[in-house]
């Protein structure tokens, strides 16, 4: 370890952190050794990779141990979890990636939770008491459930999905490239709310529809159908319903059918974003003024257009108010 690396410390009500040192290594190998079969089927357990991690230390990867304080410490070994901090980029970035492990008698007792909030109270605090960054985040395979409800306790939201993410093996020792969802958190959110919900940020897109045909009875082919209600459902082209899905893949956002009804008028203020097959005319002027881009059956004719679409509506549902354009035209 560097001579001029800062020790980083914090204390809460339970627990305490502290950057790793060698002397840590015995006490770590025994409490890693009593983990090793609930933590192996979600990372690698390797009772000696503390002098790995210590070899590491700089100003990108830094290592935390999570330590139990009295009464809750118990005989045998202190060590709740250890919380590595690595990537760390400063330039425009100043973000980091948290990858930990939380080990026995403590887990489940909430005592890590503490402790990697802690990590990332220290993570944002300014330097020299802390890392002064702007972002954490933390990766964690969809089976993982109690990994990701800790980070979501911890008020992280969901960022995105990586497929084929990292190289592990799972329960059984079987290696494969393992999907992984990402949460994170920024400093400006916290100390954040437990469980934030996530944010509403996707586009909300108006595909104008052509000519229609009403089948009684019948629902639009795998479509969410808003506003039919049993006696008479217009079914769009399937040629339209085929783009309109196209287009919501790309969003990663449902398709739904507003018609004229009194059910269908009214898109749910909830809905984080959609492709909407419906004339302008059935729409109230609430979900009017929230639209962000209207297009029409010939925008999203290909691939390519398609894409356009979806680009110019990130765009659209990411600009200040004042500054969004409903129509696909004003890209041109």
């Amino acid at each position: 370890m560097s001579a001029e690396l800062r020790p980083l410390s914090a204390v809460g009500e339970r627990v305490r952190i502290d950057t790793v040192l060698d002397s840590d290594i015995p006490i770590y190998r025994r409490a890693v050794e009593e983990s090793r079969e609930r933590i192996r089927p979600w990372n690698p357990v390797n009772a000696d990779d503390l002098a790995y991690h210590l070899s590491r230390q700089s100003d990108e990867h830094r290592t935390f141990l999570i330590r139990a304080l009295p009464p809750v410490r118990r005989r045998g070994h202190d060590i709740v979890g250890k919380v590595n901090l690595t990537g760390i980029q400063r330039g425009r970035a100043f973000s980091g990636v948290l990858g930990y492990d939380a080990y026995d008698p403590y887990a489940g007792q909430g005592l890590f939770a503490e402790g990697l909030a802690l990590v990332v109270d220290v993570a944002f605090a300014s330097m020299p008491r802390g890392l002064g960054l702007n972002r954490v985040e933390a990766a964690v395979q969809p089976g993982n459930v109690r990994s990701a409800g800790l980070l979501r306790s911890l008020g992280f939201r969901r960022r995105g999905f990586y497929p084929r993410y990292l190289w592990l093996a799972d329960g059984s020792g079987r290696e494969d490239w393992r999907d992984h969802l990402v949460y994170g958190v920024d400093r400006e959110e916290w100390p954040a709310i437990p469980y934030a919900p996530h944010r509403g940020l996707r586009p909300l897109v108006l595909l104008t529809p052509g000519a229609a045909v009403t089948v009684h009875g019948r629902s639009v082919g795998g479509e969410r159908d808003v506003g039919g209600h049993g006696d008479g459902v217009a079914v769009l082209d399937p040629e339209l319903v085929r783009r309109a899905r196209a287009l919501a893949g790309e969003l990663a956002v449902p398709v739904l059918r507003v018609d004229g009804t009194p059910w269908g008028t009214r898109v749910d203020d909830a809905l984080g974003g959609a492709v909407l097959l419906a004339d302008e005319a059935h729409l109230d002027a609430e979900t009017r003024r929230r639209i962000h881009l209207v297009v029409a059956p010939d925008d999203v004719a290909d691939a390519a257009g398609v894409t356009r679409v979806a680009l110019h509506a990130w765009q659209c549902a990411h600009a200040r108010p004042a500054d969004r354009s409903v129509r696909l035209a004003t890209a041109d």
